[in-house]
């Protein structure tokens, strides 16, 4: 049954990649299912919290969408192909929404020039005395190796240089007036890497960065930052 699982997860991905809600029927028709196994499921799927169900309609939020994701996968579904139905838009607007419901202010595509180089940070959450830069990653097949550590080690060059302009770049960035920062890099990830770290950087799964920033203030001695004076 995990396959058919499997298939219906996936549909329903497809199904409301353009709109949050999808008929059962068209479920049905795109997991080439019985549509009485798929309204079996559904309302196993609705009762984990994974959807919506009214009358014959499923609808779906961003973070349902990306809970759907995720247990298609731990169910066996090839990664790159769930990948597929998520877009980078939806990707980034959870991102945003979570840095905000933790009471960060939210720069997105941040871009700076430092030492004669232009730089971009896809997201920083700024929150006194934090400031966390936020590397965006979707998803290959590939990254989860060593590519997610390479990922990591160019978000830690990124965020130092952030650091060692950020008294020039205190207004823009949003700390005018702090009298110090630490500024902090992770690599945002789609699904968990191989890793969780790399030197000491966090590699936060997306459904992760709620708990993550809701404990970030407490774990700062255990993870790499870069602290700024600005006394």
């Amino acid at each position: 049954m995990e396959n058919i699982k499997r298939e219906i997860l996936l549909a329903i991905l497809k199904e409301t990649a353009a709109l949050n809600h999808v008929k059962i029927d068209d479920i049905a028709k795109s997991a080439h299912t019985p549509r009485t196994l798929v309204r079996d499921f559904i309302m196993e799927f609705s009762e984990g919290g994974l959807l919506k169900i009214h009358n014959e309609t499923i609808a779906v939020n961003g973070a349902q969408r990306l809970k759907i994701a995720l247990k298609a996968a731990e169910l066996g579904s090839d990664i790159e192909r769930i990948a597929r139905f998520l877009t980078w838009s939806e990707f980034e607007r959870f991102s945003r929404i979570s840095f905000e419901e933790n009471g960060f202010i939210v720069k997105m595509n941040f871009r700076f020039v430092w030492l004669s180089k232009r730089w971009e940070i896809d997201i920083l959450g700024v929150k006194r005395p934090i400031v966390i830069s936020a590397d965006c990653k979707h998803w290959q097949r590939k990254w989860s190796g060593t590519a997610s550590l390479r990922a990591v080690e160019m978000q830690v060059e990124r965020t130092k240089a952030l650091a060692e302009a950020s008294r020039r770049l205190a207004g823009k960035i949003g700390i005018k007036g702090w009298r110090y920062a630490y500024f902090v890099p992770i690599v945002l990830s789609l699904f968990p890497s191989q890793h969780k770290f790399h030197e000491r950087t966090p590699i936060v799964p997306i459904l992760s960065l709620n708990d993550f920033l809701q404990n970030v203030i407490a774990h700062l001695d255990d993870i790499n930052s870069f602290y700024i004076s600005y006394a």
